[in-house]
């Protein structure tokens, strides 16, 4: 028992001093240096790939993977655009009616509408919307219809 009353094992201080010399002898500077250098390399990479996944470019319906777009009838389809989880909703959005426009004006429509969404938020940002498009004149009173040549000269 020692004078604070713990009678359990007593540290060899000069043995831990010992093996901290080895291992600064063998590996040539301190260990906590290394392990904090490693960790700035880390905290930096890490940093630098956040940054890149939150300033995303827009990825055109052409460059989109076959599971993006699916046809469910003859004017509708399921659109999904996936973007980092740190990308704005309202960046989101926009993404979205492009890739919505392209569509429409692809298969041969001028205007289309947004029907229902879905979105699922894990390691990356996924939502989907069903898409109906129409032809010719847009009828009047249809505030949710977008026609496809304005949202792509708003956002090219």
């Amino acid at each position: 028992m020692n004078d604070c009353g713990w009678s359990g094992p007593q540290v060899d201080v000069t043995r831990h001093e010992r093996l901290k010399n080895m291992r600064e002898k063998i590996c040539g500077t301190p260990w906590s240096e290394k392990m904090k250098t490693l960790l700035q390399s880390c905290a930096l990479v890490l940093t630098a790939l956040l940054t890149g996944c939150a300033t995303g470019q827009y990825t055109p319906l052409s460059e989109a993977e076959n599971d993006q777009v699916e046809q469910l009838r003859e004017n509708a389809y399921r659109v999904e655009y996936r973007v980092s989880p740190f990308t704005p909703q309202e960046q989101l959005d926009i993404y979205l009616r492009r890739r919505c426009a392209e569509l429409t004006l692809r298969e041969g429509y001028d205007y289309f509408h947004l029907g229902q969404r879905f979105d699922v938020l894990m390691l990356s940002r996924r939502t989907s919307m069903t898409v109906t498009m129409f032809k010719g004149e847009k009828p009047t009173g249809s505030l949710d219809l977008y026609d496809a040549k304005t949202v792509l000269s708003e956002h090219p």
